[in-house]
């Protein structure tokens, strides 16, 4: 159901990283167009068009023209002279841990007369195996970037995994297939950076031999850092993926791993090799585009995701003041827009989202994990407090003797529960709310039942019950014989 999405005419655009170069400059053109439209520059004209395409003995609109022109055919040649013999672009398979947040940019060469257009751009996505797209709903945590029209997703959900496709017109971009796991912290491997004095390092790429398959990882941006003016921390996830590569083992090191018992078992269709063949930049290992027999690789199933912390320290971002001035340059009004305060004539705000609240429950004695279930549409990592209490993860660690932490992934981590972590956990994000989850705990009764002392109840009372039905049958009999 998938192949349809995959194989489309020379008319669409292949990813980013083909002809990165053209689109990249096509994007800086189209946002720049965006500003100087809405901005009233001088290049646009008061009734809403264009200067530059209509440039008359103008010689500078002309040259601007030129240019723009120029750039949108030279993206138009690359993405012609890499579509290949098949007439396919290349998909992406993207993966994307719950409550984290993914960036989906609309790769279209679009011309300078569609750049006027760029509102047109619309996002269709089907979930999982559905192979029906319908226009994706835009809420709180869904965006659209209104100057390149690359689609946002923050706090992101399992029923949010499937396909993501922008189209504008009868044009369509290279479609995305977006995974949405639950992470798991223990089948997370922590690592260090390359230039830090001791490992464990990231995986290196591994060939599966035999196969003509690599699996590697791919590491994700840096994410912001999490505190201002001061040292605070970021980290970046590293996904395990699968590549088609031909002749992989001649420049991929095998693993020491001898053992490929297992592996030689597993038999992989051509059809499902000519499927990952596609996915020029591989398929995570989870994904659910990732056809089964791939799945069963050792190599495959062995390799864990990775994920790397360090330390940031960045500048506080200034408050962003809103001035409104008069046909002398007075200003006649401002608004703090970092405050959350607007004039009016900025007109109505984007929905912030809202502060997200989880009651949950657990067991004394059991393991309980509380995750923060809110995000204020930002990657930043979240700190958390109990009341005004901030935790401090190394404090935390020390004080309860390890019974409770903070994880890599900042969940917090409790064993063997006490009724006295009963308590509202709250997470912030900078020195915004971001969620917050009631948390109760409390002691459940287990009764232990003997099965052999059950069993010999049950057979009793059946016994007995037999034994009155038999009486009262028999000493009917003896009454209806007497009559």
């Amino acid at each position: 159901m998938l192949l349809p999405y995959v194989l489309i005419i020379l008319g669409l655009c292949p990813c980013e990283a083909i002809f990165s170069n053209a689109l990249k400059k096509l994007k800086q053109k189209s946002k720049e167009a965006y500003k100087k439209k809405f901005g009233k520059d001088k290049t646009w004209h008061f009734l809403g068009f264009d200067l530059t395409e209509y440039p008359g003995t103008n010689e500078k609109y002309r040259q601007l023209n030129k240019d723009k022109w120029g750039d949108y055919y030279a993206c138009l040649e690359e993405q012609n002279s890499n579509v290949g013999h098949d007439f396919s672009v290349t998909p992406e398979a993207v993966q994307v841990v719950e409550s984290g947040s993914v960036r989906l940019e609309c790769k279209l060469c679009l011309s300078p007369l569609e750049i006027a257009k760029i509102d047109s751009v619309e996002w269709f996505w089907a979930g999982g195996e559905t192979a029906k797209l319908k226009p994706v709903e835009y809420t709180e945590n869904i965006l659209l970037s209104p100057t390149d029209r690359s689609l946002d997703i923050y706090n992101l959900h399992k029923e949010q995994t499937g396909q993501y496709i922008c189209r504008l017109g009868k044009a369509e971009s290279a479609p995305y297939f977006l995974t949405v796991i639950e992470p798991q912290d223990e089948d997370l491997r922590e690592v260090h950076s390359l230039e830090a004095p001791t490992g464990p390092y990231p995986q290196k790429p591994e060939a599966i031999p035999g196969y003509n398959l690599i699996v590697d990882t791919e590491w994700t941006p840096w994410t912001s850092c999490s505190k201002c003016d001061q040292i605070g921390r970021r980290h970046r996830l590293g996904y395990c993926i699968v590549k088609y590569e031909k002749n992989a083992a001649k420049y991929i090191t095998p693993s020491n791993n001898t053992n490929t018992t297992e592996d030689e078992t597993v038999t992989i269709t051509d059809e499902h090799y000519e499927f990952l063949r596609i996915f020029k930049f591989g398929i995570p290992c989870t994904s659910h585009v990732l056809p089964h027999s791939l799945k069963k690789l050792r190599h495959v199933t062995d390799r864990k995701n990775e994920i790397m912390t360090g330390f940031c320290k960045i500048k506080c971002p200034e408050d962003k003041v809103f001035e409104v001035r008069d046909k002398d340059g007075n200003v006649i009004e401002r608004a703090n827009n970092s405050a959350g305060i607007y004039s009016m004539v900025q007109g109505i705000p984007s929905l912030q989202p809202s502060v997200e609240r989880l009651l949950q429950f657990g067991e004394k004695g059991k393991k309980i994990v509380v995750a923060c279930p809110g995000n204020l549409n930002t990657d930043v990592p979240v700190q958390w407090q109990i009341g005004t209490k901030k935790l401090v993860p190394e404090l935390l660690v020390a004080e309860s003797k390890g019974r409770v932490y903070v994880s890599i992934t900042d969940k917090i981590h409790i064993k063997d529960a006490k009724i006295s972590d009963s308590n509202i956990y709250s997470c912030w994000q900078h020195k915004d709310l971001a969620g917050t989850v009631r948390l109760i705990v409390e002691k459940k009764i287990s009764l232990n039942f003997n099965h052999h002392i059950m069993l010999i109840g049950a057979v009793l009372i059946f016994s007995l019950i037999l034994y009155v039905f038999a009486k009262a049958f028999f000493r009917r009999k003896i009454v209806r014989t007497a009559t």
